[in-house]
């Protein structure tokens, strides 16, 4: 594997999310939206600490009146900014835990306590569902585990797992709207699901029917055209193509299409966005980007011109070290015998393989959560002028 291409290729997607996690609509609208006082700000997701962020910065010089923040252990910068203080709370993610239950406890008593008089700013990303959970009347926070745990094994979109949940859940579907009797709320929302439902997105915690009081600041496809500007002016002898379909295919599957794919369209850069599915059945270590990638490794056609980066925009493929994988048709020669990635696939430890010949992306905190975006990169010169 080419490991300067491998870097050039992450620096450039990182120096796009870097961007993107300004949230330019998010600033724009705080700047008009609470004119007279200052709201309360309540951010949750693993985007929760980037969004709490850029919410007070739009609001300086005048500080929120409380900043609340609930978001996955580690998802944080690893120093704090002191011009932005805000009260930082860690739970469990994908599987909610005992202090899911305890912040969401606290969240709900301190939502009931907003005087009249005063507006609340929700801010809410992707894994919101369950890091923000409280269980139902006869529900256990056991049940709500077990039920969470064969959800995210099964093969379901986003979208089904989440309309599951509420029915076990003292919050989601708009119940948590229903403990705030102050002023006013807007609930600003980075999307992670596809069409941007906002009673999927978290699975609506906050979202009635009536209320008209939800915004959408970014999702997959707006991340996928600021990452095409930066390919384009990496890139320029290369056409440049986005997909405009948000990808929810088996991961198995999608990597096979990418393969036949290469085999019939004509050079250039392909950007992808969604998020696969993967029914994990084997007892190995991996996500599904690193499976996505494996199995396109395995299949590619070794003597073509080839490379794939399949990056998490949270940084974080299902394991707290990876945030994708970056493989290429050099690797894929130095490969002597396919038995290898076939034992690997087939007990789902694709984290193992790519992690020994160095093309697992190593994970950092991102700001963000819009899925999964692949580039994929058939024939063609590579002529840089810089990111």
């Amino acid at each position: 594997m080419s490991r300067s291409l491998k870097d050039r290729v992450l620096n450039l997607m990182r120096s796009r999310l870097e961007q993107f996690c300004r949230y330019p609509r998010l600033v724009a609208s705080l700047e008009t939206r609470f004119p007279a006082d200052p709201p309360h700000i309540l951010a949750i997701g693993k985007a929760a600490v980037q969004m709490a962020k850029v919410a007070s910065a739009a609001l300086s010089p005048r500080k929120p009146k409380n900043c609340i923040v609930l978001s996955k252990y580690g998802f944080k910068p690893s120093s704090a900014d002191s011009a932005y203080p805000m009260k930082i709370l860690e739970a469990g993610h994908p599987i909610p835990d005992d202090n899911s239950m305890k912040h969401s406890a606290f969240i709900m008593d301190y939502l009931k306590a907003i005087p009249a008089r005063e507006e609340l700013c929700v801010l809410l990303s992707g894994g919101s569902s369950a890091l923000f959970e409280y269980p139902a009347a006869g529900q256990s926070l056991m049940t709500i585990r077990a039920l969470n745990s064969l959800l995210l094994k099964s093969g379901l979109d986003i979208g089904q797992i989440n309309s599951k949940r509420k029915e076990y859940s003292a919050l989601k579907g708009g119940k948590a709207a229903g403990l705030f009797e102050g002023k006013s709320m807007a609930v600003y929302l980075l999307s992670d699901v596809p069409g941007n439902d906002f009673a999927t997105i978290g699975s609506g915690p906050f979202y009635l029917p009536q209320i008209t009081n939800h915004f959408v600041i970014g999702d997959n496809q707006d991340f996928l055209k600021v990452t095409a500007q930066g390919f384009k002016r990496e890139f320029p002898s290369l056409p440049i193509k986005v997909s405009p379909v948000f990808i929810q295919d088996d991961a198995d599957a999608f990597a096979r299409g990418l393969a036949r794919f290469c085999a019939k369209s004509a050079p250039g850069i392909y950007i992808f966005g969604g998020e696969c599915a993967l029914k994990v059945k084997g007892t190995g270590k991996g996500g599904r980007l690193s499976h996505l990638a494996l199995r396109f490794l395995r299949e590619m056609c070794p003597k073509q011109n080839t490379w794939l980066c399949a990056f998490a925009t949270d940084a974080n493929d299902h394991l707290a070290e990876s945030a994708g994988a970056f493989v290429d048709s050099a690797l894929r020669r130095s490969i002597d015998s396919l038995a290898e990635i076939d034992e690997a696939l087939n007990n789902f430890d694709s984290y193992t393989f790519l992690q020994k010949s160095g093309a697992i992306i190593p994970s950092y905190y991102s700001g963000c959560n819009v899925n999964d975006v692949i580039v994929l990169h058939i024939g063609g010169e590579l002529r840089t002028v810089g990111i």
